[in-house]
């Protein structure tokens, strides 16, 4: 998946709350067994990695790509109204 498309996927689920702002707990990590990624959509793969988290404050628990955490845990930190502006 395009790196550019997948960053702005990630930031739009990020705005509209299917992805969490705070730090999560980590649950697991290792090969995937065909979930889906809560980041980009697309299912893990047995020879992808991935992670799994569960948040503190309401018990949601996230499946994603290592490449797509990277990206929602920079994400997540950054203050979106300055750096990136969106429309």
């Amino acid at each position: 998946m395009d790196p550019i498309f997948l960053r702005d996927l990630i930031w739009h689920r990020l705005q509209d709350g299917r992805l969490p702002r705070n730090h999560m707990i980590e649950l697991g990590h290792g090969h995937g067994v065909g979930h889906v990624c809560d980041g980009c959509g697309s299912s893990i793969v047995w020879n992808q990695r991935m992670t799994v988290r569960m948040c503190s404050d309401d018990w949601r628990t996230i499946r994603l790509h290592d490449d797509c955490f990277q990206i929602w845990d920079t994400e997540r930190r950054m203050d979106l109204r300055e750096v990136w502006p969106r429309g």
